[in-house]
């Protein structure tokens, strides 16, 4: 996962004065255990809160019947954004709590690509999770 700070209405690449105060968790879960009772998906649910993730990208999750709904309604965030798995390969979920704006730019079965509005801060980068 990548984030640099920038206008979110052109892309460029510079790491000038990024946000210190963000939280961000990525973990290439290689499958998310077929259901969000599993193991894999409460460590992940300790994780989002142990380190008050505001934006959590999951990739690999193998799965493509949990929708974002669903992952709103499990983990305490605000939203999310769910590209899906082809058969059991990709899968990414890029989650997030109220404390951030997310603006999904652009999206394909490798990445997502996205603008960020800290709340707290007013400021806004662009991220790329691949």
């Amino acid at each position: 996962m990548l984030y640099w700070q920038h206008s979110c209405r052109s892309y460029g690449a510079g790491f000038e004065g990024a946000t210190p105060a963000m939280s961000l968790l990525s973990w290439n879960c290689r499958g998310s255990g077929g259901s969000l009772r599993s193991c894999k998906m409460k460590h992940l649910a300790r994780l989002m809160s142990s380190t008050h993730a505001q934006v959590t990208f999951i990739s690999e999750t193998r799965n493509s019947r949990i929708t974002a709904n669903e992952l709103n309604n499990h983990f305490l965030i605000s939203d999310s954004f769910v590209v899906p798995a082809v058969g059991f390969s990709g899968g990414l979920w890029v989650m997030w709590t109220d404390d951030v704006d997310v603006n999904i730019v652009s999206f394909s079965h490798f990445y997502v690509l996205a603008c960020v509005v800290q709340k707290s801060s007013a400021s806004s980068f662009n991220l790329v999770c691949v």
